[in-house]
């Protein structure tokens, strides 16, 4: 049924529409007058609960308004989070330190718990972050250690729970990394369990996709061999681990960036002589040759079942730089007869077939692949 042309259905749409944009601009207005609000206080330099409580206000509905968040510290700094001050009236010095300490604790948790449904609804927003780190930092400055650590272990069992939520998260990884690091004394190292966290990170479901885990996990590997006091065969056990980790990964599924993220640091790190980050970095330079052609003969297998793959090709014609590159170093003759001969016309007509091929699947580089062709890296 219509009247004036106008259909219920359409009278229904433009009114649910009013009423959309009747609830917007009230929010717009509450937010504003909470803004106006904040400014005023915070010009006045007031230290109350009122004040606190408008601060909570503005940043449940823009947690990304970070001058609000530098207020919220300066309130908590001069009303609640205060050092411990002995009493002069001979009061058990131990007794008040203990009723201070509860207390505290109680603020800062208060504080934290505030912040978690914020980090729920923006987990990506850096200032959340911040300020959660802040309020640790302030259990560190206030509370005794025992004590103190026992709010960075929940921390660190909290950013675990939101990164099984969300993996990729960067800012959840960049935070572990300072829990991490805030929990860990010279004689107390959490490299072992950090490690066997990434590992379960990047061996589980969609983990292998995972960028950070496989940063952290190049971040963490120099320290945890360090610490065991691991062997020239132990890293290099180690490292065939690793490598054999990532071909079942690859051969899978080769075009996830991150595993070729992963894979270029262990092979360049272990081939390039002097790089203390290597897992082997004590390696023969013959050693160091035969694990690139090892690495370049099995990327060619792969390349026949992946032959569209760009990230394949563009390993090979990496790793084959690189190992021209390596064969320029002083090896031993004992060594040299370890190496196999390679035929260059072959190697020179396959490097210009993978460029060619990237040309082709990659034309936005095209510029960059030609440069290759054109360089000393292919002589014609």
């Amino acid at each position: 049924m219509a009247s004036h042309g106008v259909t219920r259905s359409s009278y229904a749409a433009q009114s649910k529409d009013v009423a959309a944009r009747e609830r917007e601009l009230k929010k717009l207005t509450e937010y504003h007058e909470l803004t106006a609000e904040f400014q005023r206080k915070r010009t006045e330099k007031e230290y109350t609960k009122e004040a606190l409580d408008v601060t909570a206000k503005v940043l449940k509905i823009n947690p990304e308004f970070y001058t609000v968040w530098n207020y919220r510290r300066e309130i908590l700094l001069h009303t609640t989070l205060l050092p411990f001050s002995p009493s002069p009236d001979g009061v058990d010095e131990t007794a008040a330190y203990g009723g201070y300490e509860a207390s505290t604790a109680g603020l800062l948790k208060q504080e934290l718990a505030f912040l978690f449904p914020l980090l729920s609804s923006y987990p990506k927003c850096y200032w959340i972050w911040n300020h959660r780190l802040w309020a640790l930092h302030q259990a560190t400055r206030l509370l005794s250690p025992p004590f103190a650590e026992k709010f960075w272990r929940a921390e660190l069992d909290l950013v675990g729970l939101m990164l099984s939520r969300d993996m990729r998260n960067f800012h959840g990884w960049m935070y572990r990394r300072f829990v991490v690091a805030n929990i860990e004394q010279p004689e107390k190292s959490l490299v072992e369990e950090e490690f066997a966290y990434t590992s379960g990170m990047v061996r589980g479901v969609g983990g292998m996709t995972n960028y950070s885990a496989w940063h952290q996990r190049s971040v963490l590997i120099p320290r945890l061999l360090e610490e065991r006091g691991s062997g020239e065969q132990e890293r290099m056990d180690f490292l065939e681990d690793e490598l054999e980790l990532l071909k079942r990964a690859m051969s899978t599924d080769p075009d996830d960036q991150s595993l070729w993220f992963y894979h270029r640091w262990l092979v360049y790190a272990n081939a390039l002589p002097g790089d203390r980050t290597a897992i082997a970095p004590d390696m023969p330079v013959v050693t160091r040759i035969l694990l690139l052609v090892d690495q370049i003969e099995w990327l060619k297998e792969l390349l026949e079942s992946h032959s569209s793959c760009k990230y394949i090709l563009k390993a090979l014609v990496s790793y084959v730089g690189l190992y021209r590159t390596l064969k320029q170093e002083p090896i031993p003759d004992e060594d040299r007869e370890d190496l196999d001969e390679v035929d260059e016309n072959q190697e020179q007509a396959l490097l210009k077939e993978w460029l060619d091929t990237l040309v082709r699947l990659d034309p936005m580089r095209r510029g960059r692949y030609m440069a290759l062709r054109k360089s000393v890296l292919i002589q014609e």
